[in-house]
C-alpha cells in the first residue's frame, strides 16, 4: 500500500489536491491492514502538515518536489522498515517519522 500511497500523489501532480486524495487512501489503509495502521496515520499526519502549510498559498514547483521527496523518503522508509519484520527497526522508524510530521515543513530553497 506504501507504493500506492506514493503513485497517487505522484500521479495526481503533487498538489493540494494530491495530497488529500493520499490522505484519503493512507486513512482507508489504516483501517484495512491495522499491522501498519501507526505508518498509514503518520502518512495522513505528513500530508495534512503539507496542506497546512501551504494553504491556498501559491506554492513554486521546487517547493513541491522538496515536499515530495520528503513524503517519499518517510513512506519508503516505513516500507521498508515493515519489511525488515525487525520490531526494534520498525519502531526506531515510526518514531523518526513521528518526530518528522510534528516538525514545521520547510519549504524553503
Amino acid at each position: 500500500m506504501f507504493d500506492q500511497i506514493l503513485e497517487t500523489l505522484r500521479s495526481n501532480g503533487k498538489s493540494g489536491a494530491a495530497y488529500t486524495k493520499t490522505i484519503a487512501l493512507a486513512d482507508k489503509a489504516m483501517r484495512e491492514d491495522a499491522d501498519r495502521a501507526a505508518a498509514y496515520g503518520l502518512l495522513c499526519e505528513l500530508g495534512e502538515r503539507f496542506l497546512d502549510t501551504t494553504g491556498r498559498l501559491p506554492v513554486t514547483s521546487v517547493q513541491i518536489d522538496k515536499a515530495f521527496e520528503e513524503f517519499s523518503k518517510a513512506a519508503n522508509d516505513l516500507k521498508a522498515a515493515y519489511e525488515t519484520g525487525d520490531a526494534a527497526e520498525t519502531l526506531a522508524t515510526l518514531n523518526a517519522i513521528a518526530t518528522l510530521s510534528r516538525t514545521p515543513l520547510n519549504l524553503s530553497k
